[in-house]
């Protein structure tokens, strides 16, 4: 805790002293929660909140959570359960009970309730929170997703940063999508559509907008796209 990021040039990160930009009362306050079990358990609710929903089982999700074993990950869910924490959560068609945060209940009440539901088309990151349990969204959306930007290229089913897509309630598309910075470009290199995705126009139109979105996003002004995109494979 010394040191900080002062600023980035390109990948370069530059640091400086902490004491320089961060108020004495801050870097010298005491540990909030001192208790080691304690900040485990307050850990793994801020996890629950930060996928929406998780199980109580092994997962990505909880790494960097120091010493966090089986043991007091069931003693850290019990406590917030107890305590109204944290509530169960039924999915149809799976045997795992899941849970959410129970200050988030209301969020999923407005979607079940809201018969205007209207779905969106984002690309989500590979690295996105949502994303941490992958076993979990191949549970939850009998979506696959493998960031293989460590695979070896020879080995790779996709390519070297490929993005999922999140169309309504299901995983529908994989893009992989390049930013030209020279050229102000983002280039669509491939576009694969999941097996049960339908190939509607309605569909294509949403993609090409949300494409569209990422572009705009990355201070790209124009869609190169190298595949034909429409089409499944």
């Amino acid at each position: 805790g010394e040191l900080v990021i002062h600023h980035k040039n390109g990948t370069r990160k530059y640091y400086d002293l902490a004491e320089k930009h961060i108020p004495a009362e801050t870097l010298n306050a005491p540990d909030p929660i001192p208790d080691g079990f304690l900040h485990k358990k307050w850990r793994v609710l801020r996890r629950i909140g930060a996928v929406g929903l998780m199980w109580n089982r092994p997962s990505d999700a909880w790494l960097n959570i120091w010493d966090l074993d089986a043991r007091d990950r069931n003693e850290a869910f019990r406590q917030l359960a107890d305590e109204g924490m944290i509530l169960e959560i039924s999915v149809e068609g799976m045997k795992d009970i899941l849970y959410c945060r129970s200050e988030d209940l209301p969020i999923i009440e407005t979607v079940l309730q809201d018969g205007k539901f209207k779905p969106r088309c984002e690309l989500i990151a590979p690295l996105d929170c949502m994303m941490w349990d992958r076993k979990l969204i191949r549970a939850l959306f009998g979506f696959d997703y493998t960031w293989e930007i460590y695979t070896p290229s020879d080995k790779r089913k996709y390519g070297y940063y490929v993005l999922p897509l999140l169309y309504g309630e299901s995983f529908a598309v994989r893009v992989e999508a390049v930013v030209e910075k020279r050229t102000f470009t983002l280039t669509v290199r491939n576009i694969w559509y999941e097996d049960n995705a339908k190939l509607t126009k309605k569909l294509a139109d949403a993609v090409g907008k949300c494409l569209g979105r990422f572009a705009k996003f990355n201070g790209c002004g124009t869609v190169n796209t190298e595949c034909n995109a429409w089409l499944k494979g």
